[in-house]
């Protein structure tokens, strides 16, 4: 009789085993345990069959983490691999289970030690399980964050913990590198759930105007990416997600909008060999850092090459950067006075419904005026003055919209049009100040003269701050144009020479924007603002130097004071760079 008992003991200790309570072995809580009822148990053997029952109680929490999230609807991509991989985990002991349950059919004076010798080598490898995944439900991590925090933990010395969490982890890099194959091979972002480090990026501007070879002008069918560093998991250095990052987005860029007619897909016969190998990284056991990081290395250096060629070859990325200079950086500086000279007046006020196109109005008649017919052609297909919607002067709110011939929007982005924009507006004020002063001069000049040679109505006070302020722009805007655009280009363009590789032709036009912004003051809002208040005051002043000498009196000591502190300012940055590099 002890012996059935015990028979059917431990038959029903073997179900409870595999996370089903029964009347035997009750669940509380959540924790099996021997039924206090029953005496036939030696306390010994309750005491290790309780143990056996933590084991089982682990188990049984798994398991329902398992069937509660695995196959549900909505589940994200790396949590369902997480319980795909935790339910791998779990394999060998179940397996210990069907074998215990043979031998014991076998042998039926199995002894219990038999049981506590098998099972409790499993104990650890659960408890890290269960562990692991309420640290998951209780901090949330998303996506590849949960890739990482299994990463972390299976780098554990218990023995057979390690293991259990690589069969874990091998689920969770299947996920990863499903991501990464789109993502590399085909510029696509493949992420229903939102979890992977490479994210849309809602808040970018519009997409890019695109000038195609007959002249139409279209927008960018690419999207704008993001890559977010603290998403991205720990054994991935920053470096490499950089690589990755700009992979995608150039194959997606150039992909997004590329021609019928062009040479084909940037990897192009390259493909295959590639898909290959990044699937045989995925089919291996463990992520192999620095194998795939040599694969991703090859990728970018195709990738860059083919991309230097198709845009310093035959797009002719220089040609393309001459225009955008010519206009942005008012390099032809005819064009640039022709059309202050036309548009002062008009654009001089806030902005009506026809203030929009009397600017490009404006535009194409200093263009006839002063460029060849093929440049006029070029201009008029490129470039659209835009004016925008505030209660301000238009002259304020000019900007340039730009269509970019493809695939030189790989290189001259939105972001870069934007900064664009910026380094003209201010051009373009010290342009305007340079001209209305050169302009005073020659209307007060030719206005009439007393007998003792003055120009009528003007004070020597008058006289002098014109002059002062001449001065003062005049040096200011050689410093932008020789000092600062002139060094930065040669700069830039030598780089063009020196390199193969297009990933540091963006860097350097990415580079280039950001010197020049800097050393004009962009970045300095304390000077820019001064000096954008001086400028404007200069042209108030010549205003009413025609008029209402007094008040151009009062501006003048305005002016003058401004002077002085813009002056003082750049004598105190200049002191403290130097202070600096020694």
């Amino acid at each position: 009789l002890i012996h059935f008992i015990k028979s059917r003991m431990y038959h029903e200790l073997l179900i409870a085993l595999r996370g089903h309570p029964g009347l035997i072995f009750p669940e509380k809580d959540g924790v099996l345990r021997v039924n206090k009822s029953i005496s036939e148990l030696h306390p010994c053997e309750v005491v290790i069959i309780n143990q056996l029952l933590e084991v089982a109680s682990d188990y049984m929490q798994l398991y329902q983490y398992i069937n509660e999230n695995r196959y549900r609807f909505d589940s994200a991509m790396y949590l369902s691999a997480l319980y795909e991989g935790v339910d791998n985990a779990l394999e060998p002991y179940r397996q210990t289970l069907v074998t215990l349950e043979y031998e014991i059919l076998e042998h039926a004076g199995a002894q219990l030690s038999l049981l506590q010798h098998r099972l409790i080598p499993h104990r650890p490898v659960l408890r890290a399980l269960v562990h692991l995944l309420k640290e998951i439900e209780e901090e949330q991590p998303v996506g590849c964050m949960i890739l990482d925090k299994v990463y972390k933990a299976s780098s554990s010395g218990v023995e057979g913990v390690g293991t259990a969490l690589k069969k874990v982890l091998s689920e969770l890099n299947k996920v990863l590198y499903k991501q990464l194959l789109a993502w590399l091979l085909q510029g696509s972002l493949y992420d229903p759930f939102q979890e992977f480090f490479i994210v849309k990026d809602s808040k970018a501007d519009d997409s890019i105007l695109i000038m195609g070879e007959e002249g139409e002008r279209t927008r960018s069918k690419s999207g704008s990416y993001q890559l977010k560093l603290e998403l991205v998991p720990s054994h991935i250095s920053p470096n490499l997600a950089e690589k990755i990052f700009f992979i995608g987005e150039s194959i997606q860029l150039f992909e997004s909008d590329r021609r019928v007619e062009s040479q084909g897909a940037v990897l192009r016969e390259k493909e295959a060999e590639f898909y290959q190998e990044l699937s045989r990284l995925r089919d291996k056991e463990m992520f192999e850092v620095q194998e795939f990081a040599s694969f991703v290395d090859r990728i970018r250096e195709a990738v860059s090459s083919h991309l230097h060629n198709l845009v310093m070859v035959e797009a002719d990325l220089k040609s393309e950067l001459t225009t955008v200079w010519n206009i942005f950086l008012l390099g032809r500086g005819e064009l640039s006075h022709t059309f202050i000279s036309l548009a002062e007046d008009r654009l001089g006020k806030p902005p009506s419904i026809t203030s929009q196109n009397d600017a490009n109005q404006a535009w194409r008649s200093s263009m006839q005026l002063v460029l060849s017919h093929s440049e006029e052609d070029t201009l008029l297909q490129k470039v659209r003055l835009v004016i925008g919607e505030e209660k301000k002067e238009c002259w304020e709110q000019l900007t340039i919209q730009y269509a970019v011939s493809w695939p030189l929007h790989l290189v001259i982005t939105p972001g870069a049009i934007s900064k664009y924009n910026k380094i003209f507006s201010l051009l373009l004020l010290m342009r305007r100040s340079s001209n209305a002063l050169n302009s005073m001069w020659t209307q007060m000049m030719t206005k009439g003269r007393q007998e003792d040679d003055r120009c009528v109505g003007w004070t020597p006070q008058v006289w002098q701050t014109r002059l002062h302020m001449a001065f003062l722009i005049a040096n200011i805007q050689s410093y932008v144009l020789s000092d600062v655009l002139e060094s930065q280009k040669s700069n830039f363009l030598k780089k063009l020479e020196e390199t193969r590789s297009f990933e540091t032709i963006k860097e350097a036009h990415e580079q280039f924007l950001i010197d020049v912004s800097t050393q004009i003051f962009l970045q300095n809002p304390k000077i820019l603002k001064l000096l954008k208040d001086l400028l404007n005051a200069t042209l108030i002043l010549v205003r009413c130097a025609s008029y209402n000498i007094q008040e151009a009196s009062q501006l003048c000591v305005e002016l003058n004071q401004k002077a002085m502190l813009l002056l003082q300012l750049l004598t105190s940055m200049r002191q403290k760079v130097e202070g600096g590099n020694h």
